[in-house]
This record gives C-alpha cells, sequence and structure tokens, in this order.
C-alpha cells in the first residue's frame, strides 16, 4: 500500500473553518493526511496517485484555500487604513490630542463639548468619557510597548527601582521604575507601570515584578544578559538579609547589584543622631508645639500674619521636623523659623496678654515667649540651621536625575568635611546667634540665659552626625571600588598606561561588556582625559544606569495622589498606571504626534467620523436667570 501526504494548504484552511463557512466541501483525506493507494502494482498505483493529485490541484476548494492562504500573509487591515481619507483622520487625530492634553494635564475628560463649541471638527464619534478612557489607555500601551522595544533593541543595561505606598483607595501599590539608555545617550528614569500587590510578602512581590517585566517585553534570557541594578528602601521586605525581595533576585540573577536608597539612609543617619543626643528631642518637642499651635488652629494662623505685618516679616509654612519626613522638609520648617522669629515671638506675647484667652492658654503662650527669648534656644536654632541646610542641600542632590554613584559618594564626603568644619569654625546662622547672644537681643527680641533649658552640645551633635552617615552611606564592596577607576580624581597624578585594567576587566564580566574595547577604551582615557573615548561609553553609561536613591519612585507616588483624589479613588489601578505613563513618559502635547497612535487604533476600532449610536441629550433644568446673563 502506497501512502502519500495530503495538501497542506487545504489542511490549514481547513482547520481554520474558513472554507466551511463558505460552503465549499473538501476531502477528509486530503485534510487529514490520508491518501492511500490500494492497487498491488506500484507502477500502477503512482499513476493513480498522481492522477489524484492532478485532480485536486485543479479543483475550486484548492484555488479557494490558495487565495485565502496568500490573503493570510498580507496586511489587509494596515492597508484598509492607509486608505482612508484624510477627513478620517484628521478628525480623529482631534480627538485623540483632546485626550492626550486631559490625560497629560490631569484634567477630567469633558472637554469635547468646548471643543466644538469653539470651532473644532470633533467628529461625530468618540465623544464619551468611556471612549477618552480608552484612547489614552490605547495611547499608554503603545508607549509602553515602544519604549521597551526601544530598550531591548540596543541591549540597554537596566536598573529597576521599586517602592510600595497604599494608594487613596486603600489598595497596596507597588512603584516599578526603569532607567536604562537608549541608543548610547544618557540614561533616563522611565515609569513603567503601577503594580497592585495581592500581599506585601517578599516572594509576592518578587514574583509582581518579575511578572510585570515579563508582560512588559523583557524576556528572561534578555534580563540575565542586561539587568544590572535593582534599587528599593531600606524595608525589611525589601532588603532582608535571609528572604528580602534583593535576596530573592540575586539568587536568581547572580550578577545583579542590589542598592538601597541613598535619600532613605540620609534619614535614618539623621534620626540615629537625634536618638544618641538627648537634648536634640528638646528642640524637636519645642518645634512641634509650634507646628501643631498654627497648623490646627486658623484664629493663630491669622494672628500670626498680623504680628508679622507688624514687624514686617514674612511667616513662611512651619512643618514638622525630624521626623519620616526627608531632611529638606525638616530644613524648611527650621528656616521658616528663624524668619520669623520675630513675628513667632510678638504673636506668643499678644497671646499670653490677650483676656479674651483662659488662664491655660494664656500661660501656654507665656512659657514659649520665655524659650523663644532664651540665648539658648537661638543658638540651638542656628545650630540646626547650619546643619540641616547642608543635609537638605545634599538631600537634593542626591534627587536629581542625574547623580551617579560616584557623583553621590563626592557629595557625601564633601557634606561630611563642612560638618567637620563647623565644630571649629560656626556656621552663619550659629555665628548670628553667638552675636547676638553676646548683644542681648536678636533683632527687637530680647535675649536672656535660661538655666532650665539644656542646649544641644554643637561638638556631640555633629560628630555624631558625621559618625553615623559614615556608618550608613559609606561606599563598601569591590564592585563600588572598581567603579571608582571612572573617576579622574581617584587616579594617582601620573597613572600607568595599565591603571585601572583589572577594574575594568571584573566590571566588564559583571556586567556583560566586551573586555577588550573597553580596555582599549581605558587607556585612551588615560591618555585624554578630558574626553570620553567611544569604547569606554557602553562602561560609562552601564555606570550612569545605576540609580542610588528612589526619589523618582516618590515622585511618582506624588503624582498617583494628584491623579487618584478622594474624588476619583474608584479608578482602577490599570487606569491610573494609564494616565501616569501618558503624564510621566508622553512628550509635551506640541510635540505629541497623534497619527501613529490613530493609526494603530483603527485596525480595531472605530473612527470620529463612523456615526454613532443615537442617545439623547441630558438637558440641565432651564434657569429664568440666564435670559439676564
Amino acid at each position: 500500500m502506497v501512502l502519500l501526504p495530503g495538501c497542506a494548504v487545504c489542511s490549514a484552511t481547513k482547520s481554520t473553518g474558513i472554507l466551511t463557512e463558505k460552503r465549499v466541501s473538501i476531502s477528509e483525506e486530503w485534510v487529514h493526511f490520508k491518501i492511500q493507494s490500494s492497487k498491488a502494482n506500484r507502477s500502477t498505483s503512482l499513476a493513480s496517485l498522481r492522477n489524484k493529485i492532478r485532480r485536486h490541484e485543479t479543483s475550486k476548494a484548492h484555488k479557494i484555500a490558495q487565495e485565502l492562504t496568500e490573503k493570510g500573509g498580507q496586511d489587509l487591515l494596515g492597508n484598509l487604513v492607509s486608505s482612508m481619507s484624510e477627513t478620517v483622520f484628521a478628525e480623529t487625530d482631534a480627538i485623540f490630542r483632546t485626550a492626550y492634553y486631559l490625560a497629560k494635564m490631569n484634567r477630567p475628560f469633558n472637554l469635547i463639548e468646548l471643543q466644538e463649541k469653539n470651532g473644532v471638527n470633533m467628529g461625530a464619534s468618540l465623544h464619551s468619557r468611556y471612549s477618552s478612557t480608552k484612547i489614552v489607555e490605547h495611547v499608554a500601551k503603545e508607549m509602553q510597548k515602544k519604549i521597551v522595544h526601544s530598550f531591548v533593541s540596543s541591549s540597554s543595561k537596566l536598573s529597576v527601582l521599586i517602592d510600595e505606598a497604599t494608594s487613596l483607595s486603600h489598595k497596596s501599590a507597588m512603584i516599578v521604575n526603569l532607567k536604562a539608555s537608549v541608543d548610547g545617550a544618557t540614561p533616563e528614569f522611565v515609569f513603567l507601570e503601577l503594580v497592585e500587590l495581592e500581599s506585601q510578602r517578599a516572594g509576592d512581590i518578587e514574583k509582581a515584578l518579575l511578572d510585570c517585566l515579563d508582560t512588559a517585553g523583557f524576556s528572561e534570557e534578555w534580563l540575565q544578559k542586561n539587568w544590572v541594578s535593582f534599587v528599593s528602601d531600606g524595608a525589611s521586605v525589601m532588603l532582608g538579609k535571609n528572604s528580602g525581595v534583593a535576596t530573592r533576585l540575586t539568587a536568581r540573577y547572580p550578577n545583579l547589584f542590589t542598592w538601597h536608597c541613598m535619600n532613605h539612609r540620609l534619614e535614618l543617619a539623621v534620626s540615629d543622631a537625634v536618638d544618641e543626643v538627648q537634648a536634640v528631642n528638646h528642640f524637636k518637642v519645642f518645634m512641634e508645639k509650634i507646628h501643631n499651635l498654627y497648623s490646627q488652629s486658623n484664629k493663630n494662623s491669622r494672628e500670626l500674619l498680623e504680628a508679622a505685618q507688624e514687624v514686617g516679616s514674612q511667616v513662611l509654612k512651619i512643618g514638622r521636623v525630624l521626623s519620616t519626613r526627608w531632611v529638606a522638609s525638616s530644613f524648611r520648617s527650621v528656616k521658616a523659623v528663624w524668619r520669623s522669629f520675630e513675628a513667632f515671638n510678638r504673636h506668643f506675647e499678644n497671646a499670653a496678654g490677650d483676656q479674651t484667652r483662659n488662664g491655660k492658654e494664656r500661660q501656654t503662650y507665656r512659657g514659649l515667649a520665655r524659650r523663644m527669648q532664651s540665648k539658648e534656644f537661638l543658638c540651638d536654632l542656628g545650630l540646626m540651621y547650619d546643619a540641616l541646610s547642608e543635609l537638605a542641600n545634599l538631600s537634593q542632590q542626591l534627587q536629581a536625575h542625574s547623580i551617579t554613584l560616584l557623583r553621590a559618594d563626592q557629595l557625601l564626603k564633601c557634606t561630611i568635611r563642612v560638618l567637620a568644619s563647623f565644630k571649629d569654625t560656626p556656621g552663619e546662622k550659629s555665628e548670628e546667634a553667638l552675636t547676638a547672644q553676646g548683644l542681648g537681643h536678636f533683632g527687637s527680641v530680647p535675649l536672656e540665659s535660661n538655666a532650665k533649658l539644656t542646649p544641644i552640645n554643637a561638638k556631640q551633635f555633629l560628630q555624631s552626625l558625621i559618625n553615623n552617615m559614615e556608618k550608613r552611606l559609606s561606599f563598601e564592596g569591590e564592585m563600588l571600588h572598581d567603579l571608582s577607576v571612572l573617576d579622574t580624581g581617584n587616579w594617582p597624578s601620573t597613572p600607568g598606561i595599565r591603571h585601572g585594567e583589572a577594574e575594568v576587566k571584573r566590571l566588564c564580566r559583571r556586567f556583560n561588556l566586551c573586555e577588550e574595547q573597553a580596555v582599549n577604551g581605558m587607556r585612551d582615557f588615560l591618555e585624554h582625559p578630558d574626553s570620553e573615548p567611544e569604547s569606554l561609553k557602553p562602561l560609562i553609561r552601564c555606570m550612569q544606569a545605576i540609580p542610588c536613591s528612589t526619589a523618582e519612585c516618590e515622585r511618582d507616588f506624588s503624582l498617583m495622589n494628584n491623579v487618584c483624589t478622594e474624588r476619583r479613588s474608584t479608578l482602577l489601578l490599570s487606569n491610573v498606571t494609564n494616565l501616569m505613563m501618558v503624564s510621566i513618559n508622553g512628550p509635551p502635547v506640541r510635540l505629541f504626534e497623534p497619527r501613529k497612535y490613530v493609526t494603530t487604533w483603527l485596525k480595531s476600532h472605530r473612527s470620529a467620523t463612523q456615526a454613532r449610536r443615537q442617545c439623547t441629550p441630558q438637558m440641565p433644568v432651564y434657569k429664568q436667570i440666564w435670559k439676564a446673563l
């Protein structure tokens, strides 16, 4: 018995059901590859099979299957979209541009009616807020796809930053940010997704992160070669030595560099110094009293403004100090008290003599005024102003987009040297406080000593700050030492031609870069340190892609709270993600080109010119006063 395979074209077309829809019958033997001949004579059997093949080739079923196969390889939807008139594109462009603007500026989706009143041709469809939501979703998904494709296609070295928080809708969410370079340019931060967490255990966070990266388009093989660093805050679930997220990731990606956000480390260092120097707590408690006094009473705030006008000073907002907020916030509060010192004293004295207040209140304000007028408090205020000014400056520099680990190390060492100099030479505000102490008044405020107050020991506090900063923010580890060879400031006065060669090779092996190319680039760099050699740029861009802070995640959470307000707390996290993708990563409205997104939209959605379902608009109740307006 002789067997012959069936027709692959007919089989593939039959399996899709297309031939059935066209009511064309086809032999089951040809579909299921069961063609056979029962002739005993081989030559006769082959002649019979050739005859069957010829008849099938000329049959109507085979011709239809062949036509359908050829059409299946063509982009019919793309050709159909490209053949649409310019009017269809122009009106749909207007809809997309409007929806993009509303998402970019965080505005409600109800601007179509205004656009039509202004004479803009917005078509007949896609006017509802549901359509706007779908358009923004489409644009956000296309943007994410293009961003990920640009990273993957250029084999950029990738850093991942994550942070978790609770949204206004009481859902546990995780921000996923990336930092990478495109086509050899300077690495940039990119918002990837807002992920809802089922639980906050390390295993679930790891799974959610890896699922997010995989869904976005980063394959496991690509991540093994190009994922270089993971950055988070110092929560135990993130950086726990035994089963934290970072530990789990390094077990899966052995060359992954994990890093604790330096801004969070700085806060921990300041907190440790406050705990060690007990006198700082007295200052902190007094500042808390001032904050509570004016944040909880509109009357007190109004009277403080009046007192400030009397003394000709400006009142700044008073916040909490040395709390869970970042150190720059504490500095703003201390700065506000320093600048409005006379206004605060005037208000305390006025309130202490205000007979409309009860005796307990007047006594409270009298005690506050006595504390403000003490020489010890003014010296403490000057010391905290100088110290927090330097720490706030460091914190803000660490939050910069362009900051690198090497630059962060330089800034840290510089700040420590400045704080150490304050022990021998007081800072600007401490000098002013000491001068006022000798004169017996600060501006119009009389000063006197208060034996009950325990002043802060300036040298003890500054040394405690220095010790804890060196402990918390010190740069240790072989990789960080190797990266320092790229900093010309760490080179010897006359470096040899092979200086840093071993370090560069170790870095290349860790980050999957070409050793020979990087070594040649390092030698060129040693000869001409004023310019970056092209062959060394991959290593430099890799170093620049490693963030030293998760400040970008904090900015994104601030935006999330602006998007998902109390009046919009029912928004799904997927919709919040789409809005944030457009707002953070999208170009300005004037640079936004809707046509490329409209083209992909029209392949599966209606255009703005298509007729929409008729519905009766809800008219507002007519008011007679409108006639006069």
